[in-house]
């Protein structure tokens, strides 16, 4: 996966809409000085092929789905395909980023009940409690526990910029909100003990 990181202010003060901002993250990549994410050469990028996805983003205070189109980039070098996936998408995920950032902050931000925030965003409570969760385990991880004690959920969210955002994924190779498939949400999971081929 190739993260373009274009946007660094913060995401509130961002004018352009999600699809605007995926549009402009994906016209950034110029095959000549795109790098490998696995072997990492430099200019080794082309462009191999492409796939449709959903985007869910607020428009007018109310969520609307757009169908975007993702591309796929061959290295000359390794061989390997990565999807280009801007930052305003999480990966797995149809809703983008400040979609969910925002329907979190209208919660921490005392605002609304979780059902009414719920079926203004049209999901389930269990998506809503979810993301949540995970927001709180990617804030602690990237604050350390004794910060992440002292800064309000709030606080966290109304600062995030996108300098975190690339931040965050080259620290821990895991995009802000993204859970990993077929995996538990939390990544501080420790990984099972080896047991030496013994069970």
């Amino acid at each position: 996966m190739i993260r373009p990181f274009t946007a660094f202010c913060k995401l509130n003060q961002i004018t352009f809409s999600d699809r605007q901002w995926l549009e402009r993250e994906a016209a950034s990549l110029n095959r000549t000085d795109g790098i490998c994410p696995v072997c990492h050469t430099h200019a080794g990028l082309s462009p191999f092929a492409s796939y449709p996805r959903y985007l869910v983003e607020w428009k007018d205070g109310a969520p609307v789905c757009h169908q975007v189109t993702v591309r796929r980039f061959r290295c000359s070098s390794c061989g390997h395909t990565h999807a280009l996936l801007p930052s305003a998408l999480v990966p797995y995920s149809s809703y983008s980023l400040r979609f969910i950032l925002l329907v979190l902050r209208k919660h921490f931000l005392g605002r609304a009940c979780v059902q009414s925030i719920c079926e203004h965003a049209e999901i389930s409570v269990s998506t809503f409690y979810r993301w949540k969760t995970l927001f709180l385990r990617h804030k602690a991880l990237w604050l350390g526990v004794l910060a992440d004690m002292a800064a309000s959920p709030a606080t966290f969210l109304s600062d995030m910029d996108g300098c975190l955002l690339q931040a965050f994924f080259q620290k821990f190779h895991l995009s802000f909100l993204q859970r990993l498939r077929g995996t538990s949400p939390n990544p501080l999971r420790k990984a099972p003990k080896d047991t030496g081929g013994f069970t």
